[in-house]
């Protein structure tokens, strides 16, 4: 919430009262932070619950600077100045150059047809310094991973917008739609909640197509410390093949790797460049617990091919599950019907199954079922179909296993236990466990797992073996 404080210093008082406010208050802490740097004394209060400042430290100019700098690898003219910065400059970054000078509707208008061709450096660099304002501003407000991704571009730097939110997702065309949105299709029973502060938003969100904000707002030191750390994560991460940086994967391995990072339910604000509104995750406390008892997050961090045109993110639909309370019961079954020649190993798949199964166990533990009766009848499931594998051959081996977890897939109870008999009586080996799975198969459903997925002649788990990352 934004408040104007009449006869004060520090005018404008801002408290973190939903996301779009707290964001708001990360965005303005970074501005006075990077003035800090540059040494221009800016004063603001910040406490637990709120902020002060004066507005008037707040200009057009000074946005536009800071707005350049906190995207500074992102505007041509930035390149521009650093390719022209050098002594000697190659034939790739000439082309670079002349790509850059007429890389939007702004740089076209101010370089017209000028091309760089080696001796007009001075030139170019006057011409950026001169219109140094526009071109920031234009490039901003239309750039699809700056402004133009978190709000209607032709509010930027605008006062407080009376009919409608500027936010992506909140923005409404008043005049087309002013009275659909509003109760009983009458305009004056619409509220809206529109702040000119909102155009700190996008300096909260991460970088990266999909973009995210922390809403760790039970105080302003850790919404700070939650998001700098975030950030500060990404922007020393590794991009993948593709180019990209997974953020959501560096988000959760904080999560796994810190205590101190959230240990409380906290929303988190997400930002996809495809999607036009702002998505929410919540991540309560529970599955955080659960997420740092996760043993080997890293097993889960590759995409599964399903086919030429689709594949799984296996590491977000683990996140997912755990975050939605769901049991990776799906998972566990699709790589169970794995064949042995897959382009995934045969150990790599029984050892990544084993960390579905400990996943479905950790969440079942915090339902209040599931311990140490289960625990019991899983590891004499293990040492059963441990027996089994050493005593028949690999063929009968591989053909009870497709048949259990056909049987398990179709929710063909009843055919499964009767599979587990037939399987005891051929390999002479005694399945105590079966008596669980008797008694409620579906409660069970981990024992089952846990003895098909040890049916292998190999065992144990391969480091580094990811085929599809």
């Amino acid at each position: 919430m934004k408040t104007v404080l009449e006869n004060e210093s520090l005018d404008v008082k801002l408290e973190p009262s939903d996301w779009r406010y707290s964001a708001a208050v990360l965005g303005l802490v970074r501005y006075f932070r990077h003035y800090e740097d540059l040494g221009e004394n800016i004063e603001y209060e910040q406490k637990n619950d709120y902020i002060k400042y004066k507005q008037s430290d707040i200009t057009e100019e000074r946005y536009l600077k800071f707005a350049e700098s906190h995207y500074k690898g992102e505007f041509h003219h930035v390149i521009i100045e650093r390719i022209l910065s050098d002594d000697e400059i190659s034939e790739e970054q000439t082309k670079l150059v002349n790509e850059k000078l007429t890389a939007n509707k702004i740089m076209k208008e101010i370089f017209g047809k000028m091309k760089f061709d080696g001796n007009n450096k001075v030139q170019i660099l006057d011409l950026i310094n001169e219109n140094r304002s526009s071109i920031i501003k234009e490039t901003f407000r239309n750039k699809s991973n700056m402004y133009k991704n978190y709000c209607n571009p032709n509010l930027l730097l605008g006062q407080k917008h009376d009919e409608c939110c500027r936010l992506n997702g909140y923005y409404v065309d008043a005049g087309k739609k002013g009275k659909s949105i509003a109760y009983n299709f009458n305009p004056n029973t619409h509220i809206t909640n529109d702040e000119d502060i909102f155009d700190f938003i996008p300096f909260a969100f991460t970088e990266g197509r999909e973009a995210f904000f922390i809403n760790d707002n039970s105080s302003i030191e850790n919404l700070l410390y939650s998001n700098d750390m975030l950030s500060f994560n990404v922007s020393h991460a590794i991009e993948t093949k593709s180019g990209q940086k997974d953020v959501r994967r560096i988000l959760f391995a904080g999560i796994i790797e810190s205590t101190d990072f959230i240990d409380f339910d906290v929303e988190v604000i997400i930002k996809n460049r495809d999607v036009e509104y702002f998505e929410t995750l919540y991540i309560r406390k529970r599955a955080i617990e659960i997420l740092k008892k996760v043993r080997d997050y890293n097993v889960f961090c590759f995409s599964y091919k399903v086919n030429e045109n689709y594949y799984i993110n296996i590491g977000n639909e683990v996140v997912n599950y755990i975050l939605n309370n769901l049991l990776l019961d799906k998972y566990i079954e699709m790589f169970l019907k794995l064949d042995d020649n897959s382009y995934l190993k045969s150990n790599f798949i029984a050892y990544l199954i084993n960390q579905f199964i400990n996943i479905n166990m950790l969440i079942k533990n915090k339902k209040g079922k599931g311990g140490g009766t289960m625990n019991k009848s899983m590891y004499t499931a293990l040492k059963s179909a441990e027996k089994v594998a050493d005593s028949i051959e690999t063929n009968k081996l591989k053909s009870y296993r497709q048949k259990l977890t056909s049987a398990i897939v179709f929710k063909d109870y009843d055919r499964a236990c009767q599979i587990l008999l037939q399987l005891s009586n051929f390999s002479g080996v005694s399945f105590e466990f079966v008596y669980d799975l008797y008694e409620d198969f579906e409660e069970n459903k981990e024992v089952a797992y846990t003895f098909i997925n040890a049916l292998r002649k190999e065992q144990g788990k391969v480091e580094g073996d990811k085929t599809n990352e």
